[in-house]
């Protein structure tokens, strides 16, 4: 996506999607395809493939800092590893 939007992606990323509609609130047009789904509006897409699922563990991170400002709570997130499948990037990028 490019920086015009900037404010559709911080809402997607702070919003959970349990209680409303993010992605209508946004106005980004969703595509489905390739067993996925991706915004019309995305300049660049990765098609990928979950590889590998962990749990982060603190004793992993490297910078206290890092658990301060990110996990305060230790709710830590499940970090991905994925292959790329697929790279999609609109045909207009090329035409500038």
């Amino acid at each position: 996506m490019d920086k015009s939007f900037k404010k559709q992606m911080a809402y997607l990323g702070s919003v959970s999607g349990r209680d409303e509609d993010k992605i209508g609130k946004t106005g980004l047009t969703p595509v489905y395809a390739d067993n996925t789904v991706y915004f019309e509006e995305a300049k660049l897409v990765l098609v990928c493939k979950k590889v590998y699922a962990a749990e982060i563990q603190p004793s992993g991170i490297i910078y206290q800092e890092t658990i301060d400002q990110s996990y305060p709570q230790g709710d830590y997130h499940t970090m991905y590893v994925g292959k790329i499948e697929k790279v999609l990037v609109r045909d207009d990028e090329y035409l500038k």
